[in-house]
């Protein structure tokens, strides 16, 4: 359907026609406009505001010729006129210029028009920035959605020229009668404001209080024979808000502030409480004292419980949500419920790579993607801030309920997601927590703020612990916990202190069962609590940065072992040293291997550098390049726990590899079923055809061993061989025959 009645050519056409009838013999400022009704079709008079070149209006459009046509249309009745092709383009545009009126399609590419103007009345309300909104006349629920959403009016299509600049003219005039009457009498600006704001006026000599039918719809009143005299309104209001409220008011009313303006939570009258922004001007008799105040109510739920980039619950939404559950099993012990607390894994590198735009696409995707998993009947799920996401799920029987949902949304975001010009793989570590009731004490065990630090636990606990991407909370976790806060404040100096030390494990050859090289592998000896494993520290440090300083170290520490055994036993030993997602990501990575291995004098053909499938899979076209600018110093390249992170073939034909670590979960359940053996086979027929070389490790038993064997793997390492060996004893290795 076209955006226009006529060819959009003769629009101007349209408006000299139009504007030969439109001026009667009055004065200027009377100036009125003939046109069409698009309701009635019913031609009559409207106002035509008098231009000047400071009004500026705003188009927003995604069809670039509709765009210009309107620009056209516009600029014919000298406005000034701003374009935008998308809902964040305008928002970006409002920001950084002076708009009088926005004109608006619902249709854009991005943010729809809907959305687009919820997020521009979070910065700026009706009076201020007057919204036109482009509606489709076959669907009349568009204007009950734009209206909604806070648009001034709106024109349907085919637009009719006259009676667009005639809607856009009256909303100007609007305008610039309010900031008129802002400056005079405050009940009459905020009664001008438009119908969304309640209006309120209070005599305070006699009590009389007058609520206007928005007001009472606002608070479930509506229909009501309510009618409540002085303050008696104040019941409606949160016990919590009412004290803040009166004394706010009574500031006012002395003279203590020019103006009354507060924020609470009123009734609904659906038993919930919403988000008000309650405004008021005292009038005051010739001794200053006052005897009436008017203002408004105005609904700032969204703007308070929706997170505003994705349109989800936000934390503040979701906390009030679990606290009702809580109430609601203090009452009910049988009503369950499970928080899952769900954390993007290596969300940071994405605004690294791409830019905090980029970023911000990519967490609206993952938004999207996670709300249409779940059913919204008996689950919540909000944005907790960054990349945390969290889930409520009510009335749940046990326990195995949540886990599913959790595995749901797993699923969900293995796909990749676009983010650009490019696709981009993620997954989610989850956290959950069932409430549980306490028989005893006749309450729930854990209150609303509790459940939600038991399953951030449980999830920090899934992100470095679990090889599920979910765990369910129990009460070690809280110990383990406490044991990492300690950990990580001890972690900055246990390089001083010389805790941190490398172990090396062999790397057999199958062809002669020679040792082929170690993999440096890296201990933390702490003096209290002994030995610490790499699955609690390594994390540690990933989060406070320490992972590039001591990435360094052991680089330099491995470098400096090989080339010391290459001077005890006069030839090359292959060393293999593990790279984190942030070592590779930091800035001069490849400069400080090069440094390296200036200084230790090891020849880089000694050295091999295992990066994790998953890391090189976030950003490939950047990977790719970071490989190739180490292959070219002379280095040996590994992808590690190779089969875990979905490699595309086509950037593995591309990337300068030498090695694939198949990971030892497949080597664990290689004699579970044919499909397992059937894998490994797989992995060794696409490493032939790259001509790679291949390492299993994990190897445990003899059956194992044989089985990869027969599989023609080329090298493999586990305690079936050695456990990771102190340098001294690792030495003893170099020339011992294993098979």
């Amino acid at each position: 359907m076209s955006t226009f009645q006529s060819d959009p050519m003769s629009v101007l056409q349209q408006l000299d026609a139009a504007e030969s009838l439109a001026f009667t013999a009055v004065s200027p400022s009377d100036a009125s406009l003939v046109a069409a009704d698009p309701a009635t079709g019913n031609v009559g008079a409207v106002p035509v505001a008098i231009h000047s070149d400071t009004q500026t209006i705003l188009v927003v459009e995604g069809d670039e010729s509709t765009r210009e046509t309107l620009i056209q249309m516009l600029q014919y009745r000298r406005y000034k006129v701003l374009a935008a092709a998308s809902g964040r383009e305008a928002i970006l545009t409002i920001q950084q210029q002076h708009v009088d009126l926005v004109l608006m399609d619902v249709d854009l590419p991005d943010l729809d028009g809907f959305r687009t103007t919820r997020l521009l009345r979070q910065m700026m309300d009706l009076s201020q920035l007057p919204i036109v909104m482009v509606t489709s006349a076959s669907d009349p629920d568009e204007v009950l959605r734009a209206f909604d959403s806070g648009a001034n009016d709106h024109v349907c299509k085919p637009l009719d020229p006259a009676a667009t600049l005639a809607r856009i003219a009256t909303q100007l005039q609007l305008k610039s009668a309010l900031q008129r009457l802002q400056q005079s009498e405050e009940r009459y600006a905020l009664t001008a404001r438009g119908t969304n704001d309640g209006m309120w006026d209070w005599n305070l000599v006699t009590g009389e209080l007058y609520l206007s039918p928005r007001w009472r719809c606002m608070v479930g009143l509506d229909g009501a024979s309510w009618t409540p005299h002085g303050s008696e309104w104040m019941d409606l209001i949160h016990h919590e808000d009412r004290r803040r409220v009166q004394l706010d008011l009574e500031a006012h009313l002395c003279g203590e502030t020019d103006h009354f303006e507060t924020e609470l939570r009123m009734q609904d009258g659906k038993q919930t409480y919403r988000w008000m922004l309650c405004r008021g001007l005292a009038v005051k008799d010739s001794h200053g004292s006052a005897y009436r105040i008017a203002g408004s109510l105005t609904d700032i739920t969204e703007g308070k419980v929706a997170d505003a980039l994705t349109g989800l619950p936000n934390r503040m939404l979701f906390n009030d949500r679990v606290q009702r559950s809580v109430d609601h099993q203090s009452r009910n012990p049988q009503n369950r419920f499970a928080v899952i607390f769900m954390d993007v894994d290596d969300f940071k590198l994405v605004n690294d790579h791409f830019g905090h735009d980029a970023g911000d696409d990519f967490l609206v995707s993952i938004a999207s993607r996670l709300d249409t998993s779940l059913r919204k009947s008996d689950a919540i799920i909000a944005r907790m801030g960054g990349d945390e996401f969290a889930v409520l799920l009510e009335n749940i029987r046990h326990v195995d309920e949540a886990v599913a949902v959790a595995m749901r949304l797993h699923e969900k975001m293995r796909s990749p997601f676009p983010v650009g010009d490019r696709e981009i793989l993620t997954q989610a570590s989850m956290g959950i927590a069932v409430s549980e009731f306490d028989p005893e004490s006749g309450k729930p065990q854990a209150t609303a703020e509790e459940l939600l630090v038991r399953a951030d636990t449980a999830m920090y606990f899934a992100k470095n612990q679990s090889e599920l991407p979910y765990a369910i909370f129990n009460d070690d976790m809280l110990a383990e916990n406490m044991l990492r806060l300690e950990l990580g404040s001890q972690l900055r100096h246990a390089l001083d202190r010389d805790e941190l030390t490398l172990l090396y494990q062999p790397m057999v050859q199958l062809c002669d069962g020679t040792t082929a090289g170690f993999e440096a592998l890296l201990r933390w000896e702490h003096p209290e609590h002994g030995t610490v494993s790499p699955n609690m520290f390594i994390p540690i440090a990933e989060s406070n940065g320490l992972i590039v300083e001591i990435g360094k170290w052991v680089l330099r520490k491995a470098c400096q072992q090989a080339k010391l055994w290459q001077a005890e036993f006069g030839r090359p030993i292959m060393i293999s040293v593990n790279v984190s997602v942030r070592q590779l990501s930091a800035s001069g990575f490849v400069e400080a291997v090069t440094e390296t291995l200036e200084q230790t004098q090891l020849q880089p053909e000694c050295l091999k550098l295992e990066v994790t499938e998953s890391l090189l899979m976030q950003d490939p076209e950047s990977t790719i390049e970071l490989l190739h600018d180490l292959r070219r110093i002379g280095l040996t390249i590994g992808i590690d726990d190779f089969g875990t992170g979905y490699s595309s073939l086509s950037y593995l034909h591309r990337m300068p590899l030498d090695i694939l670590k198949v990971d030892r979960s497949f080597v664990d359940s290689m004699f579970d079923s044919d499909k397992n053996a059937a894998l490994i086979r797989s992995i060794l027929a696409l490493a032939k055809s790259l001509e790679l070389n291949v390492v299993a490790e994990g190897v445990e038993t003899q059956a194992q061993l044989r089985c990869l064997q027969d599989l023609g793997c080329h090298f493999v390492q586990g305690f079936y061989f050695s456990h990771p060996l102190k340098p001294d004893v690792a030495s003893e290795m170099i020339n011992h025959h294993w098979l």
